[in-house]
């Protein structure tokens, strides 16, 4: 199976303009994220929004979406705690 996922969403977005000349900040982001043009920096904007929804896209085409989520946090939680990777997935299990 495939898992596609797709973002539509309207936003107004530029890289020119008083406030963002100004701000050290966003200049930074702009030079690290190497865009050049508004088109540029909606499109990595929509790929994060993507990949925020990624893994609820994937328990929802795979064992459920309570599940998956599950497993997940499982899965966080044995990072947290320090979970080595011999026994990682012993943990999560």
């Amino acid at each position: 199976g495939e898992l596609v996922g797709e973002l539509d969403m309207p936003m107004k977005v530029g890289i020119v303009g008083g406030s963002l000349q100004s701000n050290a900040t966003v200049a930074l982001n702009l030079r690290l994220l190497g865009v050049k043009s508004a088109c540029e920096l909606a499109e990595v904007m929509g790929a994060v929004g993507l990949a925020q929804n990624f893994s609820a896209l994937r328990a929802l085409v795979t064992e459920g979406i309570q599940h998956g989520h599950m497993t997940l946090h499982a899965r966080s939680v044995a990072s947290t705690a320090g979970a080595t990777a011999e026994i990682f997935d012993t943990v999560v299990e």
